[in-house]
């Protein structure tokens, strides 16, 4: 990760107006990635890339590839510019649109989902995306605690589909990781 760091660092001074993940939030992604040896990713939610570097580092080790989505086309040509400044833009396919538009666009099979766009969307984002997701896939949904209320529906899916095992992790803003089944 350290020759990422600098534009990370840099990154990190625009969370608050980008929304982006908290630095232990992406440690978390890698660490993830890395573990089940991901090959495919898909992340919904590009904003300028923080996040799409981190999971984007891991796929460099595990030879993977992500697939980001992101509805505003600003915010996208940032996270390109970033992607390509550290190197890993040829691993990275953003996609411009509306996700609930795109998600059946994305004809791979993922062996992780992060979800980090409209709250009050993610149950349809899963719901879209879970029949690409791999058994023994992961789905890491972020801001948990902090926008539950937005999300209602997506708690209580993920916490009640049998072919799902899910759990709150209180890292940040909070996150649900669900392990997808072979049910």
């Amino acid at each position: 990760m350290q020759q990422y760091e600098s534009v990370l660092k840099r990154l990190e001074k625009t969370a608050r107006e980008y929304t982006n993940i908290a630095p232990e939030n992406g440690q978390f992604l890698s660490i993830l990635i890395r573990s089940i040896r991901a090959q495919n990713v898909l992340e919904i939610g590009t904003s300028n890339g923080y996040s799409a570097i981190w999971i984007a580092a891991a796929l460099k080790e595990t030879g993977g590839r992500l697939i980001t989505l992101e509805f505003d086309r600003t915010r996208a040509a940032e996270a390109e510019a970033y992607l390509q400044e550290v190197g890993l833009d040829d691993i990275v396919d953003v996609r411009i649109g509306n996700a609930l538009d795109e998600i059946p666009k994305c004809d791979t099979t993922f062996d992780l989902v992060f979800l980090d766009a409209e709250k009050n969307e993610y149950r349809r984002y899963l719901e879209l995306a879970l029949p690409n997701i791999c058994p023994g896939g992961l789905i890491v949904a972020d801001d948990t605690v902090t926008m539950r209320d937005e999300m209602l529906d997506y708690v209580e899916f993920v916490f009640n589909t049998p072919q799902l095992h899910s759990v709150d992790i209180p890292l940040d803003d909070g996150i649900i990781l669900s392990y997808k089944t072979g049910l």
